[in-house]
C-alpha cells in the first residue's frame, strides 16, 4: 500500500522539478522499532520515485552500522538526514514525519535541493556571528499544524550556517526524550540543551531566541 496518494504524487513531481541539486535521503532504521523504521524507509523510497531521479535513498541500520551512525551523530532511530551528495548540512528528523510533519520533510528536501534557505539578510548577518556549534532540537507532534513551520525554520538555519545542526523530533515516537526536555506543549525548541522556548515564532523572533541560547554558551561574537 502506497503512503503517498496519487494526487499528492503529482503535486510533489511538480515541486521537485524545481530542485537544482540532487538530494540524498540517508535513512537510519532500528530493530527496536521495526514498524516505524519500515514506514520511514517506504516514505523515503516513494519520495525518490516521484522525483525523476533527483532524490536518492541511502539506508543504514543503527545497530549493524554503528560507525555510519556515529559519523552522522545519530543515536536514535528511525531517523532521516537530508543532504546533497557533496555536503551534510546538519538537517535531521527523528521519527516518521507523518501527518502535518510530512511538510517538514518535503520542505527540507526543497531547501537543500535549491540550496537557498530563503532567510533574510538580517538573519544571515546574525548567523555570521556564531563562533561555535549550535544544536537545535524542535519537538513536535503529528497533529500540530504549527510545528512544521518551526522545524523548517530550524532546518533553514542549518542550511545557512555550517555551525548549526537542527533536528525535528517526534515527541510521540521518543517520549522519553520529550520527557527529558520537559516537553509539555509543541513546538518546543531547545538550543544547546540550555535554552528553550515554545511556539512557532516568526523568523526574527525565532533567530533571536536561538542566539540567546548560543550567547548563554558563549558561542557568538556580539558585533
Amino acid at each position: 500500500m502506497k503512503l503517498i496518494q496519487e494526487k499528492d504524487r503529482r503535486t510533489l513531481r511538480q515541486r521537485f522539478e524545481k530542485l537544482q541539486h540532487p538530494v540524498k535521503l540517508v535513512v537510519f532504521t532500528t530493530s527496536k522499532q521495526p514498524e516505524t523504521s519500515e514506514l520511514l524507509s517506504q516514505m523515503a523510497q516513494e519520495l525518490a520515485e516521484v522525483s525523476a531521479g533527483k532524490i536518492t535513498v541511502e539506508q543504514h541500520s543503527l545497530e549493524a552500522e554503528p560507525a555510519v551512525a556515529q559519523a552522522y551523530n545519530i543515536t536514535l532511530a528511525p531517523a532521516i538526514v537530508v543532504r546533497t551528495e557533496e555536503k551534510d548540512y546538519g538537517i535531521r528528523y527523528l521519527g516518521v514525519p507523518a501527518g502535518f510533519e510530512f511538510a517538514s520533510l518535503v520542505g527540507a528536501i526543497e531547501d537543500v535541493g535549491t540550496g537557498n534557505p530563503g532567510l533574510s539578510p538580517d538573519t544571515r548577518l546574525m548567523l555570521a556571528n556564531l563562533r561555535k556549534p549550535v544544536h537545535i532540537r524542535v519537538f513536535v507532534t503529528y497533529t500540530c499544524p504549527y510545528c512544521p513551520a518551526a522545524v523548517r525554520l530550524a532546518h533553514k538555519l542549518a542550511l545557512a550556517s555550517d555551525l548549526v545542526t537542527a533536528e525535528g523530533i517526534s515527541s510521540e515516537e521518543f517520549p522519553e526524550l520529550a520527557n527529558q526536555y520537559g516537553v509539555m506543549a509543541v513546538p518546543k525548541v531547545v538550543i544547546n540543551d540550555r535554552h528553550s522556548f515554545e511556539g512557532a515564532l516568526p523568523e526574527p523572533a525565532f533567530v533571536q531566541q536561538v542566539l540567546r541560547g548560543a550567547a548563554g554558551s558563549g558561542l557568538i561574537v556580539v558585533p
